[in-house]
């Protein structure tokens, strides 16, 4: 009896349409069932779309990752700011207590004294070392003296200023004639001019080019070097044309034409070859080398 009433309830209810979703209810939801560590978790969704729930550890997991970049940038930022007021402080040490000037000295020169070159420097005591201003220095001190060839100006750690000179040392001389009146110039191992004078002066080579050409100046230089390492005496002159034409006058009394700088250590060698082993002491004259392998000795008429 209780089965039949239970079979009729279920077939009116059926009949009711109560255990059947309605068409609308089926198009315009459906229920996804997702796991969880709680049970299953049922979700309605619009027709056609799919909702995912983020699980809560993943929503503590994003958090905990912005929040340690957050703090490491915090880090960062507390770290730049702490360096940059230690090196402010390091700074403000270095300039108004470490490294101020409190000994000038010079070295190298014997022509001029101490008090002279600290004198013309001026560098002020309890200057901070690193406000002076070594290159002027450096440039100011040959124009201003004579016979200072170079100066080099350093700073020594962590109170001295040191002047290093270097002295000029007359080495040249270029002879200069006007009419019945000659007139010499006399120049420093690096072509500084030091003085003129009208007397000729003893024990210096002369030299005849025009030092504000560099190819004239470069080839003078080349030469002396070159009779210099080869070790030739007596060279009383060399004289550089801007046409590149050397020549070399030897003991006053002979002169070497050597043509260009091409093979002139050859030409050299055999110019004084034929000086120092086929001349006589006395002989005058012009030797042509300008071709290598050619030196040919024209007596003075």
């Amino acid at each position: 009896m209780a089965k039949n009433e239970r079979r009729n309830s279920t077939q009116n209810m059926k009949k009711a349409g109560a255990l059947r979703p309605s068409k609308a209810v089926s198009d315009s939801a459906k229920f996804i069932q997702y796991p969880a560590g709680n049970g299953a978790v049922q979700q309605p969704t619009p027709a056609g779309r799919k909702t995912l729930k983020v699980r809560p550890e993943e929503n503590n997991h994003r958090k905990s990752r912005k929040t340690i970049r957050k703090q490491r940038n915090r880090h960062i930022l507390t770290t730049v700011i702490l360096v940059t007021i230690l090196l402010a402080i390091c700074l403000f040490i270095s300039l108004k207590v470490l490294f101020i000037v409190r000994h000038v000295e010079m070295e190298g020169s014997t022509r001029y004294t101490q008090e002279e070159i600290i004198n013309y420097c001026a560098i002020p005591l309890e200057e901070n070392i690193f406000k002076i201003d070594t290159l002027t220095l450096e440039e100011n001190l040959p124009l201003e003296f004579t016979y200072v060839e170079s100066a080099d100006v350093q700073r020594r750690l962590p109170d001295k200023i040191l002047v290093k000179i270097v002295d000029s040392v007359p080495t040249y001389y270029h002879q200069i004639t006007e009419g019945e009146l000659s007139t010499y110039t006399i120049y420093s191992q690096g072509f500084k001019k030091i003085t003129s004078q009208a007397a000729a002066p003893d024990g210096l080579m002369g030299i005849s080019a025009n030092l504000d050409n560099e190819q004239t100046r470069t080839a003078l230089m080349s030469m002396i070097q070159k009779i210099k390492t080869a070790g030739y005496e007596n060279v009383s002159c060399i004289a550089v044309k801007d046409s590149g034409e050397i020549s070399v006058i030897y003991d006053n009394r002979v002169t070497v034409q050597l043509g260009t700088m091409l093979d002139m250590d050859y030409k050299l060698k055999m110019s004084f070859h034929i000086l120092t082993n086929e001349l006589l002491e006395t002989d005058k004259g012009v030797i042509d080398s300008t071709q290598a392998g050619s030196a040919v000795f024209q007596p003075e008429s």
